[in-house]
């Protein structure tokens, strides 16, 4: 059992179920930063209006909350370097790094949930925007993948399957025959 306070990250492009899975565990990983959330707090009409503003707030919280020594989550497409920065920052300060990255069979489904979740009263992204943070994110998991400590890595395509473990860079478990878009960031433990 770990003793450390912890940072979970909830990580994967738009659309993928980060939410969910957060909500799912909200009881369990503390306050949950999301800057998605926090826009649409700052401006409900218009939101998008609202993310560079978000962002700060975002980071505001993240460190009151590393300043206090309590656990936290985040959620993050893993587009940027945001959550690479504040996740070793983190790490830097002795927490254990929990990270649980959420994936769709390929880029159009997540564009498809996203639409869908927009006819639900959700909130909207744009085709474009989607589409670039499905690769950035992708390529950010390598380097997440070296600062947490416990990475859990989840396809969502169907129903959510964990088809990785890993800890401490050691995989622990990993499914047969993982999903295309799992497999890049899976030879690295071949």
């Amino acid at each position: 059992m770990n003793s450390k306070q912890v940072m979970t990250v909830f990580a994967g492009t738009n659309g993928a179920g980060k939410s969910t899975l957060s909500r799912l565990m909200g009881q369990i990983v503390g306050t949950i930063i999301d800057p998605d959330k926090i826009a649409k707090e700052l401006n409900p009409e218009s939101p998008r209006s609202a993310d560079l503003a978000a962002g700060r707030e975002a980071v505001k919280r993240i460190r009151a909350l590393l300043a206090a020594n309590m656990n936290f989550a985040i959620e993050t497409t893993l587009s940027g370097s945001f959550a690479l920065r504040h996740m070793q920052m983190a790490k830097e300060q002795g927490y254990w790094i929990a990270l649980y990255y959420i994936g769709l069979m390929d880029v159009q489904m997540h564009i498809d949930r996203v639409a869908s979740r927009v006819e639900q009263g959700g909130h909207w992204i744009s085709e474009t925007d989607i589409r670039w943070r499905y690769g950035q994110s992708l390529q950010n998991l390598s380097p997440a993948l070296g600062i947490a400590d416990e990475v859990i890595i989840i396809d969502n395509t169907d129903a959510p399957t964990i088809i990785a473990e890993i800890a401490l860079d050691q995989l622990l478990h990993c499914v047969e025959e993982p999903p295309v878009w799992a497999m890049r960031v899976l030879d690295r433990y071949k």
